[in-house]
């Protein structure tokens, strides 16, 4: 299988560590083809050497970036305030797509038994370039949003990048509503084309038909658990001695306006004005890095973000206590272990999002903490049971779902928790690798983990009363 990507190994971001699990743990070679700068990669397998395949020039690679996050990013999140179309940045975002798929068909036998998976939006005209020369089976997952609502002037350029998609055999998307979303925008904009929303599938104008997939991700929790396991906190940039003994919240995401950073903050400000009994007794541990550097809307967000934190600290901190401690370089996924495990809450804020693995992750590694959960993260539909869920992102509303977190009786943290657990190990990555044609191992072991996790917990609650 040839496995297609923006991001490769070692890069940050789930959507590219979960790439990285997916091969470790398939006994079949992939290979995994992805850009490292302006080069593009192959990796074959579980080796570690890679070959370099070729230069794409750098005005192609900064053209299709631009178009990514200027203009993709907000349409596709239904934040189109912050949209801006660029004709060249388009150009280049095509040039980019069929250099990935001119190598890859130049490079490989893609037979009518070749299996292929392409991975995202940034990759989205990739099936249809393919395509044009193999008759091997295509697969797609979008792992971000497709929205419900498009401006009129945009649904041209997003027809382009549908046209691309429908050269698949299969699209993935997280949820339901996402799928429905596609369905509906095909209906609306793409005449040529047939929508069976029942079935979930689309008739092409030639006749053949692509299956609309929707199964959200899972994660690896062999993976995390053992770094449970390892339980390893060395990290120049988190004290972790001192948030070992005082309850901390904790919130882990990218300064990016679709994350819903501001309104967290805002909620820090209108908590603390309301629950002064907490001054100097919670700590809001905010892991977030900057994004995106060099275009302006997202450094302006920075900005925006790191000026009310330094507001909220001036404001309520003494000389041995900071409301909010911003971390801002990246940390192990032990270190991010330890706080899932210890943090007495988990806020998850976005605006909208695809899915949400951080919230999934926490759930894995949490002993008995509580997740507060935005209903726009894709991951609320298969969590929502045993969360706090935020209808909406108000300052009151976030305050007060952290009030009742930290109120919460043990006991009925822990049957929460126990609930999630369960949760997200019956969705494991095999299970929606498999939607795509793959096979992982270890699923056996993960069921017979989720039965353990649950009888542990339910004895720790037995006891407890």
């Amino acid at each position: 299988m040839n496995i297609l990507s923006y991001r490769g190994p070692s890069t940050p971001g789930g959507v590219s560590a979960t790439l990285s699990r997916v091969i470790e743990q398939t006994e079949t070679t992939q290979r995994w083809w992805y850009l490292h700068g302006s080069q593009l990669r192959k990796k074959l397998g579980k080796q570690n050497s890679t070959d370099d395949v070729c230069q794409i020039p750098f005005k192609i690679v900064e053209g299709h970036y631009r178009f990514c996050n200027k203009f993709l990013w907000p349409v596709l999140h239904e934040l189109s305030e912050f949209a801006s179309f660029d004709e060249a940045d388009k150009n280049m975002y095509e040039q980019l797509n069929l250099s990935f798929a001119w190598n890859v068909r130049h490079t490989e036998e893609l037979g009518a038994n070749t299996k292929t998976f392409v991975n995202d939006y940034q990759l989205a005209l990739c099936p249809k370039y393919l395509s044009e020369h193999s008759s091997g089976k295509i697969d797609l997952f979008w792992h971000i949003p497709w929205p419900k609502y498009v401006k009129d002037s945009f649904a041209p350029h997003l027809c382009q990048i549908a046209e691309g998609l429908l050269h698949s055999h299969k699209i993935g998307f997280h949820i339901d509503c996402y799928g429905q979303n596609f369905l509906n925008f095909v209906h609306q904009y793409m005449p040529a084309y047939k929508v069976h929303f029942a079935a979930g599938l689309i008739t092409k104008p030639d006749g053949g038909t692509v299956s609309i997939v929707c199964h959200p991700l899972g994660v690896d929790s062999d993976y995390w658990l053992n770094k449970l396991r390892e339980e390893s906190y060395s990290c120049r940039d988190v004290d972790v001695e001192a948030f070992s003994n005082k309850p901390f919240v904790l919130s882990v995401d990218r300064a990016d306006y679709t994350k819903g950073v501001f309104q967290r903050l805002s909620a820090i400000e209108h908590f603390f004005s309301t629950n002064s009994d907490k001054m100097e007794k919670v700590t809001f541990l905010q892991l977030c890095q900057k994004t995106r550097a060099g275009l302006p809307a997202y450094d302006e967000y920075w900005h925006q973000c790191k000026t009310l934190c330094e507001s909220i600290n001036r404001r309520w901190g003494s000389t041995d206590w900071q409301p909010i401690v911003w971390i801002d370089t990246p940390v192990s996924a032990n270190v991010l272990a330890w706080l899932y495990k210890r943090a007495e809450v988990m806020l998850v804020t976005p605006v909208l999002d695809g899915l949400n693995l951080t919230a999934k992750e926490f759930a894995l590694c949490s002993k008995d903490g509580t997740l507060i959960l935005s209903k726009h993260a894709g991951a609320w539909r298969e969590l929502s049971d045993n969360v706090l869920t935020l209808n909406d992102l108000e300052p009151e509303t976030i305050s007060k779902q952290i009030a009742t977190a930290l109120s919460t009786p043990e006991i009925k943290r822990k049957e929460r928790m126990d609930g999630l657990k369960q949760t997200v190990l019956a969705n494991s990555l095999g299970n929606w690798w498999q939607k795509f044609g793959g096979e992982l191992r270890r699923t056996e072991k993960v069921v017979a983990l989720s039965h353990k996790l649950h009888h542990n917990t339910r004895r720790e609650m037995w006891i407890a009363k």
